[in-house]
């Protein structure tokens, strides 16, 4: 007997409650209509208060210039058809009906680029026994974004969700920002984008059809890039391949890979700007910081290059093509090595054995400076002459053979031996005869390949000078460039 007093006692205790629910929803949807707005005055609006959870930023195409984001928009009005008591329907406070079931506002996402344009999912709506609808349908929202890539990659964006009624106007339907209207508590921080500010405001429109306002909520999203990646992948990168171009100005001409070097830089610099290309908007209205980055590392490379062939066009000079002019051997052999702190092997430059009045005015003494180097260079090959004919001579003393016969004329190819000598001596003149033409033609040679080996060395040291100055001001430019560069963006880290 108590046993079934258990049962019955049971199952009233769980039957009780449904069936106060199934009443409560019978009551409730018996003459509603969810196409009529819940106003007991039909001339006030129905207010409706909505708030945006964030609870990621999923990705940001700045290409396609769009967000995606994952959100749960939160809708609260108050539905005076759906009041009750909750004495009489067994202390029930709330119920849930499907979307659609009672009236609910028709707002949607204006700037939305979804397929679908309404991308929430239909949750039900949770009613309160005061008449309040709570409605929290999530979605994975798509929306259109104006990315300004001026900065890029220290660039931030200031991106929005504008929410307003498809078909009331501010009189029928008033849209308004709840308490804490934009929630970030639960957002999921993301790897690229920081989220140092969120805002939302109300705006009123009115438009050229219709006299009525209609309200609308833009909710912001300031979002700034992380710049670690983009530091560390194609900034140092490109840095340190540009900077290779310096170990072109310093690698000799002869090992014959300096424009290999050179070439292969610049590719490299064209990769990365390829990869900018891609990632940024085709857009003509800003050109990326890191775009002009990378367009000044391509222009110094290109220079490099230019300036690599040139030297490499010195280097190979020789007299039988080139004449060195005065101005190119003024500068290229004096003043620049001068500058530059060069010295060259073997030789003393001009300027360690000059008074100071001297280098303080190289206009007035340079053409004497380039004419006594010129007369520098042809003096070892007069005194190989002269001592050649001393010694002749003082051999023809010694031996008798200097009687109507010199060596002035000995050198003649047409010079007759004397008669009043005997034959012997006559063979040994002769013999000397051809002895000093062949001398006189070999040192001849000899100073002429002198010249030429001494023109050849001034062509591959000016090249040496045209290099060093390349590395000197490329050097200059690149730091001063990539700190100008870098030195104008909003921010450096974020």
């Amino acid at each position: 007997m108590l046993f079934f007093l258990f049962l019955c006692v049971s199952f009233f205790n769980g039957a009780y409650p449904s069936y106060h629910e199934r009443r409560l929803y019978e009551d409730l949807m018996r003459d509603y209509n969810n196409l009529e707005r819940p106003v007991s005055n039909h001339s006030q609006p129905v207010v409706v208060y909505l708030k945006v959870s964030l609870q990621q930023i999923i990705d940001v195409d700045e290409k396609n210039q769009v967000v995606y984001i994952n959100a749960w928009l939160d809708y609260t009005w108050n539905d005076y058809k759906l009041v009750w008591d909750t004495a009489e329907y067994g202390n029930i406070t709330d119920v849930r009906f499907p979307a659609g079931k009672t009236w609910k506002p028709d707002v949607l996402l204006y700037n939305s680029v979804d397929t679908n344009f309404d991308s929430t999912y239909p949750t039900n709506m949770v009613v309160y026994n005061t008449g309040d609808v709570h409605w929290i349908p999530p979605g994975i929202f798509k929306i259109s974004c104006k990315i300004d890539i001026q900065w890029f990659p220290f660039d931030e964006q200031k991106c929005f969700f504008k929410f307003g009624s498809w078909t009331y106007d501010g009189n029928k339907l008033d849209l308004r920002p709840a308490k804490g209207g934009f929630d970030i508590s639960e957002y999921l921080p993301n790897g690229e984008w920081a989220l140092p500010m969120t805002s939302v405001s109300r705006s009123v429109k009115f438009y050229d059809c219709c006299p009525e306002p209609y309200p609308d909520l833009t909710f912001y999203l300031h979002m700034r890039r992380r710049t670690l990646y983009y530091g560390f992948n194609l900034i140092m990168p490109c840095i340190l391949t540009t900077l290779m171009t310096l170990l072109g100005f310093t690698l000799p001409p002869d090992a014959g890979e300096k424009i290999t070097l050179q070439i292969t830089v610049l590719l490299s610099i064209c990769f990365f700007l390829s990869i900018v290309s891609d990632m940024s908007p085709p857009t003509s209205e800003a050109v990326p910081l890191l775009g002009i980055f990378f367009t000044c590392c391509m222009i110094v490379v290109t220079a490099s290059t230019v300036f690599t062939v040139y030297v490499l066009n010195l280097h190979y000079r020789t007299p039988e093509t080139h004449e060195m002019s005065a101005m190119t051997r003024s500068l290229l052999l004096f003043w620049f090595p001068w500058m530059l702190r060069m010295e060259r092997p073997g030789v003393t430059l001009c300027y360690a054995n000059l008074p100071s009045i001297f280098c303080s005015k190289p206009k007035r003494h340079s053409e004497s400076l380039i004419r006594n180097i010129k007369e520098n260079e042809s003096s070892s090959s007069r005194s190989n002459s002269l001592d050649v004919e001393r010694r002749l001579h003082h051999y023809m003393t010694a031996t008798g053979l200097t009687n109507g016969f010199t060596s002035s004329t000995l050198g003649s190819p047409n010079t007759q031996v004397p008669a009043n000598i005997d034959l012997g001596q006559q063979a040994t003149l002769l013999i000397l005869q051809r002895i000093y033409h062949e001398l006189k033609i070999v040192t001849k040679r000899m100073v002429e390949t002198d010249r030429e080996e001494q023109a050849s060395n001034n062509w591959k040291f000016a090249a040496m000078v045209v290099d060093r100055l390349c590395l000197y001001i490329f050097t200059i430019f690149i730091i001063v460039s990539t700190l100008v560069i870098f030195s104008s963006a909003p921010y450096l880290v974020a």
